[in-house]
Parts: C-alpha cells; structure tokens; sequence
C-alpha cells in the first residue's frame, strides 16, 4: 500500500521498525526494545501470519527471524488453522525442521557444559561445584538444573539473550558455560536462513 499510494516515507519507516524487531544479527536480539509480532502493536498478530505477510511481501531479511517465532510458539500454533494463519506445507515443514535441529544443538551444547562442569572442583562453599562439601547426589541435582537451565526445558526462547546460572553455581563458574552459550547463539544465529531454508547465508537474504 506505501508504494501503491507513493507514500516512500512511511515505507521507509515501516522497515526500519521491522529491521529492529527482525534483527539479521544476534546482538541485534539483544539490543532491541521490542522483537519479532510485538512490533505491530495491539491486538499482536499471529507469528505465523507475520511470517505469511513477508514471503508474500518479499521482506527476505525478516524471514529467518520470523520463522524462528513461528516455531518458538509451539506446536499447536505452528499448526494452525485460524484464517490468515495456516502455514504453507513447505514453510511448515522447514520451520519445524529448524526448531528441532536449534534445540537438537542446544541440548548436545548443554550436555557437553554439564560433563565439563561435573569434573571441576570449585572451592566456593555455596557453589554446587564444590567437591568438598556437595555428595553426588546434591551435585548431579545441580547440574541437572544447569541443563534444563540451558535447554529452558524444551520450550521458550532459547536464544534468549541470557544465560543465568548464579542462582546454581558461583560466579565464576557460571562465566564459562554463559560465554559458551553466548558463542553458540552467535554461530546459530549466523546459520538462521540455512537452518529454516529461507536462503544459504544473510547475504543472500
């Protein structure tokens, strides 16, 4: 409709604010004041008509993100059948295929953390890490938090921009495995369009 009634300012505006709330790079995630459908205001669309409205517009930078929405709000919406929400077969198809693959990474990621946490031996008396003081009951206990922690127990964001373990272990211990988790976003983010097959690299997009 901008470029049909010439309004060339409004459509500027409009995809900055979508470029905002769809950011092609993770620390955009973390930056944003608003991110993904919440962008449009109330009442919110359904990601899956906001991810329906960009294929048909061509907004390609936008799609990853969109797609990753879509898939972050669950099974049951990805699959429905509201008008202006039911998802094409291919698009359905490439976005569940994403989130499995996303939270398949994550949760080896998180594994891999804990094995590597459960063989130090922190001397921080409040930390679960703590040999010294912590049966092995009480520390498995721990480090399965730190794994549902990381894995935000198969559901929510989980490229959130966070990662927060001191409510487990010490400080200290906690920095690694945030740092690690900061790391992965960033790779997985980069392979957002591959990971959802909306295009090969954010070049392309």
């Amino acid at each position: 409709m901008t470029t049909k009634y010439g309004f060339s300012d409004v459509h500027g505006q409009l995809l900055e604010s979508i470029k905002s709330a769809y950011p092609t790079k993770w620390e955009g995630s973390r930056t944003a004041k608003v991110l993904g459908e919440d962008v449009f205001g109330i009442p919110k669309p359904h990601p899956n008509a906001v991810l329906n409205l960009f294929t048909e517009q061509g907004i390609k930078f936008a799609l990853p993100f969109a797609a990753y929405r879509a898939g972050m709000a669950g099974f049951s919406s990805l699959t429905s059948d509201k008008p202006g929400t039911v998802l094409p077969r291919l698009a359905l198809a490439s976005t569940m295929h994403g989130m499995e693959t996303i939270r398949g990474g994550l949760a080896k990621l998180a594994y891999s953390v804990v094995c590597n946490i459960s063989l130090e031996n922190c001397r921080n008396v409040e930390c679960a890490v703590n040999k010294d003081i912590n049966l092995p009951d009480k520390r498995m206990e721990m480090l399965n938090q730190i794994y549902d922690v990381m894995v935000k127990e198969g559901k929510g964001d989980v490229l959130s921009p966070d990662l927060l373990l001191g409510h487990i272990v010490c400080v200290r211990c906690a920095k690694t495995p945030e740092h690690v988790y900061h790391l992965w976003c960033t790779m997985i983010w980069q392979e957002l369009p591959w990971i959802f097959r909306v295009g090969k690299n954010w070049e392309e997009m």
